[in-house]
């Protein structure tokens, strides 16, 4: 997987999403709408699991089990966030950290949200980029 932005750590943060999931797993996430990610694994590395609003697919590596990103896409736009603590991203790991909480959010906004905020994302195997990552 590669993120790339021009902004430092300092200036995009991390976030603490409040949720169960993110909470058990230890989740910190940046993301940069101006930026690009570009994830280089194929259905059989990991695992696509949705849960609550079902409005994003979480990716949980299948030899770890460690969820490394969140994705959602509509058509052939996706944009994901990135868990930076389960990727090991030095730099970003000293960053004091921001809680977010979304449950007050309507399906509405958080799919209008995450579109605005999240990061273009770009799937190397045709596999996953010829999958649904919209919300069902």
């Amino acid at each position: 997987m590669s993120f790339e932005t021009r902004k430092t750590p300092q200036m995009l943060g991390v976030r603490t999403c409040q949720c169960d999931f993110c909470r058990r797993q230890g989740a910190v996430n940046i993301s940069d709408p101006a930026g690009a990610i570009e994830i280089d694994c194929g259905p059989d590395d990991i695992h696509r699991y949705r849960f609550a609003l079902r409005t994003a697919d979480f990716l949980i590596c299948r030899t770890c089990g460690t969820y490394v990103a969140a994705v959602m896409g509509e058509g052939g736009r996706i944009v994901s966030t990135i868990n930076v603590t389960g990727l090991r991203m030095a730099d970003f790991l000293d960053i004091e950290e921001a809680p977010a909480d979304y449950a007050a959010e309507t399906t509405e906004a958080r799919i209008a949200r995450r579109f605005e905020k999240w990061t273009p994302t770009r799937f190397v195997h045709t596999q996953l980029a010829a999958s649904n990552f919209g919300p069902h």
